[in-house]
């Protein structure tokens, strides 16, 4: 299993319509793609610069060849349609994740 984190650089002058476009649109148009799935949103506890705030959106996928799908059929035009709603007051990096397992707490 592997998550595809994306971290969004917002300006707090449309955060309240990013997220609103995230939960209403962006995450329900990913999810109809049956591609990626199990959506969880985060709001980060960083230091931003002044005037915006971080969140990082993470979904699952089964592997690299489903996310190069993704990333080939879908990826760019739902790039575009950020940019184009957003321009430059939303910023975004994707970083790819693999799951480990964890140590059993039990033995500690």
């Amino acid at each position: 299993m592997l998550i595809v984190n994306t971290t969004f650089h917002v300006a707090e002058s449309c955060e309240e319509a990013w997220k609103k476009w995230v939960m209403e649109e962006y995450i329900p148009d990913v999810i109809s793609t049956n591609l990626l799935f199990n959506p969880t949103l985060f709001h980060l506890l960083v230091e931003n610069e002044p005037g915006t705030n971080s969140y990082a959106l993470q979904f699952e996928v089964a592997n690299l060849s489903t996310l190069q799908e993704w990333f080939d059929h879908y990826g760019v035009t739902m790039q575009q349609s950020l940019n184009n709603r957003f321009n430059e007051d939303v910023l975004g990096f994707t970083t790819l994740m693999e799951r480990l397992e964890t140590v059993d707490t039990q033995i500690l």
